[in-house]
């Protein structure tokens, strides 16, 4: 089963870093709704459903337009090697963006309106500028927007005032809240940034271009100074400082274990080096998103969130995630 060509087609081992991203956004601005936070899981599960349609069909977009390199780089992936036909991955890539956006019409035009910016980035990403300069940025960006994709439930709350059984909804979900959910949004940028940037020189032709530049340990010290800026700021804002700390503690062990491990690596094996960061790095968001959630709703939801990362080891063992 898991030969299934449709599911390296969309790399099934990938959809479980999706919902920790919607995730941590619900719950930076679900926090200061009290009683009323219930009334949002429907919304919680369609942006989830939603997000994840819009990454799959990201995904299936992206071997379309780089079939030509896969056939010279990864010939066995579905689309180079005939098992899956271009008509039929294009038609998948319509309907994954459909379902996305017909999700989000179910919560408010506010999540529509971003689930189309995110469907229209996906797009921007694989026709041009994955190839260019903005590359990391563009891709970083939206996954740090998928993250206030999470929040979008609440921008239209105004509407009403009162719940069905008599709960009062808060109209502002006051401004620690904002600013909490703009710092979990800015790790989480900086992860893919950083992801994004390695993630370029994966194939041979991009490695040998800049495999004599490629220094494992300034890209370690430029992360981690970017993301614990944010986390400081964010140990301030989180109701559950000793539980987010915990997970921070945690995740900072694990990143520098993987960049220390990186470095030793045998240089001239320098497309697996970039290989093994990657894979590693998209799995460790799972754990970076747990932090947040962690420090917004107490270690016992962070677990439950981490544990996401789990199939994602196990189904990577089998299915490419890059």
């Amino acid at each position: 089963m898991l030969q299934n060509p449709y599911l390296k087609l969309f790399r099934i081992s990938n959809v479980f870093t999706i919902p920790p991203d919607i995730i941590v956004g619900f719950l930076a601005v679900s926090i200061n709704f009290g009683s009323s936070v219930g009334y949002s899981i429907f919304d919680l599960v369609i942006l989830i459903f939603s997000s994840v349609f819009l990454y799959l069909g990201g995904l299936v977009l992206n071997d379309l337009f780089d079939i030509k390199v896969d056939r010279l780089e990864r010939p066995t992936r579905p689309l180079p090697s005939g098992r899956i036909k271009k008509t039929n991955a294009l038609l998948i890539t319509v309907i994954m963006f459909s379902l996305g956006l017909i999700l989000a019409a179910f919560v408010n035009p506010t999540a529509l309106g971003i689930s189309m910016l995110l469907m229209f980035g996906i797009v921007a990403y694989n026709y041009r500028i994955k190839n260019g300069f903005f590359r990391p940025y563009l891709m970083a960006g939206i996954r740090s927007l998928n993250v206030i994709y999470g929040a979008s439930f609440v921008f239209d709350i105004s509407m009403s005032n009162t719940l069905e059984n008599g709960d009062s909804l808060i109209p502002n979900t006051g401004f620690s809240s904002y600013l909490l959910l703009a710092l979990a949004s800015c790790a989480v940028y900086f992860h893919i940034f950083i992801l994004t940037s390695l993630s370029k020189s994966e194939t041979t032709q991009e490695f040998l271009k800049i495999k004599n530049t490629l220094n494992i340990q300034k890209i370690q010290i430029t992360y981690l100074i970017f993301l614990l800026i944010s986390l400081s700021l964010a140990i301030i804002l989180s109701p559950h400082k000793l539980d987010f700390l915990i997970f921070i503690f945690f995740f900072l062990c694990l990143i520098n274990l993987l960049f220390n491990r990186a470095s030793k690596m045998d240089n001239n094996k320098g497309e697996e080096v970039i290989k093994f960061l990657v894979k590693n790095m998209l799995i460790l968001l799972i754990i970076l998103d747990s932090a947040f959630i962690a420090g917004e709703a107490g270690f016992f939801s962070g677990i439950v969130v981490a544990l996401l990362a789990i199939p994602c080891i196990v189904l990577g063992k089998w299915v490419s995630m890059t």
